[in-house]
């Protein structure tokens, strides 16, 4: 008896090991960035804005918003959420939500994954250095829609990146620019209402991303696969 007792605890510690992995999310460790030096990191984390404090107004005002979201969220704005979890370019702006189709989305996306992976290699860092824990850790109230972050909350990497990405992609056609940036606006909003981010992670991120849009232009690497990529897409 006590034999199956305790074989009854080990099933259910592996069951529960199992099921709290499959409900976190970890992604990919970036490697060093091909498009800008490493040194662009001193002075991205001197322009980041330090995150608000426990107590403060803009942290009551930060709190106040995830409290109403999640109040007010749906359950389809929850499956977009889950949607945008891993970071793509066919995620973020494919069709139905973006105006990629398979075909451009299969010619752009080798590009953009190495412009992700250089962004990453400053969001994971700058993380690290401003820890910020995510709402869902201290607020009682947050349910979590979306598989849960291992990382910590500031500056959002969503934010970063969807409005990094609509830049980009608004380079290759302008036409789509209005289109594009209400997606990114989008996206950061599904990472607060879903309880993964602050609102002010969410600006911090968009903030980060004009700062690495800008390096990228001065970088004459970026500036010739940007041109490959363009030429693919014309093919």
């Amino acid at each position: 008896m006590l034999k199956i007792s305790m074989l009854l605890m080990i099933l259910c510690s592996q069951f529960t090991l199992v099921a709290t992995h499959a409900n976190t999310v970890h992604h990919p460790t970036p490697k060093d960035p091909l498009y800008v030096s490493k040194d662009l990191y001193t002075t991205l984390k001197k322009a980041l804005p330090l995150p608000p404090k426990m107590g403060s107004s803009a942290q009551k005002r930060d709190e106040k918003t995830l409290t109403d979201l999640q109040n007010t969220r749906r359950p389809e704005n929850c499956e977009a959420a889950k949607n945008e979890v891993f970071v793509s370019l066919k995620s973020f702006y494919g069709k139905p939500h973006g105006p990629l189709d398979e075909g451009r989305l299969t010619k752009l996306s080798p590009f953009f994954e190495q412009v992700r992976n250089d962004a990453d290699y400053f969001i994971q860092r700058l993380k690290k250095d401003f820890p910020r824990q995510r709402p869902f850790l201290y607020m009682a109230s947050l349910t979590p829609c979306v598989p849960r972050e291992v990382t910590g909350a500031y500056p959002s990497g969503h934010a970063v990146l969807s409005k990094l990405f609509a830049l980009i992609l608004a380079d290759f056609d302008s036409k789509t620019r209005d289109q594009l940036e209400t997606r990114s606006i989008e996206i950061g909003k599904h990472r607060v209402l879903s309880g993964m981010h602050h609102p002010s992670d969410v600006e911090a991120g968009r903030a980060l991303a004009l700062l690495i849009y800008d390096e990228l232009k001065k970088s004459q690497k970026y500036q010739e696969d940007f041109a490959q990529a363009f030429k693919t897409l014309a093919q």
